[in-house]
């Protein structure tokens, strides 16, 4: 049976970062939810309008589970099913996870949880930048550092790592996800990672727990 993970993890743990990593090792199909929304709104369609929409109305983004969960259908079905799926960003909510159980089979799921604690998520997401064109991030770079060495195109900052709405999508999180880890927990396939150290780290310890049970 074909394995599919999940990484949990707040906003700023360097789950995005983590999981590209662990879907090249494991030759998985990265699912990035806030990627694939981001994509959509560039593209106009139709669900990417309603995500600019609530974008530019909602400090903190946060976007509805059935407007998620339609996004997670329709890319999913795009698939070839071939290959396992790791997502980042999704399921957010017990509501979510729900969902996804109708997509893939639970019993296929391994879940990561990346714990970090709050002061280290703001001052990571108040300091990073992010290439406006190909999406890379950049933790704390050099102020000399105005454009992204792979595609030459500018940094930015995005709008959901402003201070007040980094707190604000922490407190988000530690109402809506944090129950998730609860849940996986109960299932017995939750591995808790340490995601404080270096990213170079953390990259060693979550292979060093997947490798054998994958």
């Amino acid at each position: 049976m074909q394995r599919n993970i999940i990484i949990l993890g707040p906003p700023g743990s360097g789950k995005g970062t983590q999981a590209k990593i662990l879907a090249k090792k494991l030759n998985l199909v990265y699912f990035g939810t806030g990627d694939f929304m981001r994509q959509e709104a560039k593209k106009g369609t139709d669900l990417g309008k309603k995500f600019e929409d609530i974008w530019q109305s909602n400090k903190a983004g946060l976007i509805p589970d059935e407007l998620v969960d339609e996004l997670v259908r329709r890319k999913i079905r795009e698939l070839d099913g071939k290959k396992g799926i790791i997502f980042d960003g999704y399921p957010r909510t017990l509501a979510q996870v729900e969902a996804l159980s109708k997509n893939v089979n639970s019993k296929s799921i391994l879940v990561l949880n990346i714990k970090v604690l709050a002061e280290s998520l703001i001052y990571r997401m108040g300091t990073r930048k992010v290439c406006s064109t190909c999406g890379q991030i950049f933790p704390a770079p050099p102020a000399d550092l105005k454009a992204c060495p792979s595609c030459g195109n500018d940094l930015i900052q995005r709008q959901d790592d402003q201070p007040e709405v980094i707190r604000q999508r922490i407190s988000i999180y530690e109402e809506q996800t944090k129950p998730l880890i609860s849940y996986f927990q109960s299932q017995g396939n939750l591995i808790e990672v340490d995601g404080e150290p270096a990213i170079g780290e953390v990259e060693k310890e979550i292979w060093e727990k997947v490798k054998n049970v994958y």
